[in-house]
């Protein structure tokens, strides 16, 4: 069963939209979201009702969780974003943030550990960019393959089970290119979507997974959208411009 991976949407209804067309070419039967469906963009209920009726497991994101919350679950963002996450409040309906604020911090589907930031107290947000965050990453969680976001950068981590001499089995942490792999079930894995709705590597074109558990063929793919469509309804929503020009360059 090929399985879709979509992470930070961040309310780019132009962005999610892309994604979900290309996805009809490629034979994916579950589409799984690894949070922040909102803040940022301009949609954040057209969003949340498009997933909705595609994605079958989803946890919660750091932006989702404030959207369904007061203000104390601001105080660690910064402006632009907290600006964009009580715009959010004041635009989605009650049942919307009900919803928002049922989603799980961290799940299991289809054999995998779902979580937004880190397994690593995932309540804390913590981001995976680093081989020694990955260290910690693995060592929370039992799974062979773990699911991240919240970066916005892909990138993958892979704990590999290697022989010493004398020593037995041991295990580094080593990353990888993130763009194409094949799971192999003697190592384990912690691997980064990136975003559909706000990458932040320098490619401005949405980006989501396809992973294969029975083949362990793990792909990234990058769909190109109307970036300046999505740009102009953040600026006319009256959101922080910030938020609308970092789209065009990816960042």
């Amino acid at each position: 069963m090929k399985v879709a991976i979509l992470s930070d949407v961040h309310a780019n209804l132009e962005a999610l939209s892309a994604v979900l067309e290309d996805l009809e070419g490629h034979g994916v039967q579950k589409i799984l979201f690894l949070g922040d469906d909102v803040g940022y963009g301009a949609d954040p209920g057209p969003c949340l009702e498009m997933l909705g009726r595609a994605a079958c497991g989803w946890v919660a994101g750091n932006h989702d969780y404030a959207a369904a919350r007061d203000e104390e679950s601001l105080l660690a963002f910064r402006e632009d974003a907290a600006t964009a996450i009580r715009w959010s409040r004041n635009v989605l309906p009650r049942q919307a943030k009900d919803r928002l604020r049922k989603f799980p911090l961290e799940c299991f589907e289809e054999g995998v550990h779902l979580v937004h930031g880190s397994p690593h107290k995932p309540d804390q947000w913590h981001y995976l960019m680093t081989e020694k965050d990955a260290e910690r990453g693995f060592a929370a969680s039992q799974s062979k393959v773990i699911l991240v976001g919240h970066s916005h950068i892909p990138a993958a981590f892979i704990e590999v089970e290697c022989k010493r001499l004398f020593t037995g089995v041991m295990r580094r942490i080593e990353g990888a290119k993130a763009d194409s792999l094949r799971v192999e079930p003697r190592h384990r894995y912690i691997l980064n979507v990136g975003s559909v709705g706000q990458p932040r590597d320098g490619d401005p074109r949405a980006a989501y997974a396809i992973f294969d558990p029975a083949s362990g063929a793990y792909t990234l793919h990058r769909v190109a959208y109307d970036v300046e469509k999505a740009s102009t309804k953040i600026k006319k929503a009256g959101l922080p411009e910030g938020l609308a020009e970092r789209l065009r360059f990816g960042n």
